[in-house]
């Protein structure tokens, strides 16, 4: 029994290790049965067919209810050469408590700062003068960095292999979903009620 419980300690202090690093990128309860973690990259096109179509629904169905705790990972692809400037800028706008506002403003207009690098500008239009200072700020300091890398760091534990993937962690099982999956609501749906009637 003791050796269960050592083992279990050991798997949860994995599962919900990085807890430190999460500042307004987590919603619902951290008790819900089910943890959903989105490995997601502002200039991915996927990911942002995700945030604007399935994570709403996500939210609506599993999050609100407290069916589950969904946190955004920062998992900027190198194939994208704005993707860590727009981590950063929309990590360090959590640390204001503007992470929702900041990444929807990433995601609504991926094309045009995409285009340009403009990221800061682009997350500007939802924060006061004094919030955008703190921001440039904020954008290079340790808990910043720590987060992004924390979360790179996990996904090539899973391993995360593109963008977006969602990590589904259950009684301490870890189910990884990529690729077309993702973006197929009613499968991942389907999936998450089986996990819930077990």
């Amino acid at each position: 029994m003791k050796l269960r419980a050592a083992v279990l300690f050991v798997l949860a202090a994995r599962v919900f290790s990085g807890a430190e690093n999460i500042k307004g990128n987590a919603f619902g309860n951290p008790a819900a049965p089910i943890m959903i973690e989105v490995f997601s990259d502002f200039q991915c096109p996927a990911c942002k067919l995700l945030h604007d179509t399935e994570i709403p629904r996500l939210m609506k169905e599993y999050v609100i209810p407290g069916k589950a705790y969904l946190i955004y990972r920062y998992f900027p692809l190198d194939m994208h050469p704005y993707g860590r400037k727009a981590a950063e800028v929309v990590a360090a706008a959590a640390q204001l408590g503007k992470y929702e506002q900041a990444a929807d403003a990433a995601f609504a207009k991926q094309q045009e700062w995409g285009a340009t690098g403009k990221i800061e500008e682009t997350v500007d239009n939802v924060l006061t003068a004094g919030e955008q200072q703190k921001l440039r700020a904020l954008m290079q300091a340790p808990a910043v960095q720590q987060a992004i890398a924390h979360d790179v760091s996990e996904g090539y534990a899973v391993p995360v292999t593109g963008t977006p993937t969602l990590l589904v962690t259950y009684r301490l099982k870890r189910y990884p979903i990529g690729g077309r999956e993702v973006l197929k609501y009613e499968w991942v749906k389907a999936m998450l009620d089986d996990l819930l009637s077990k």
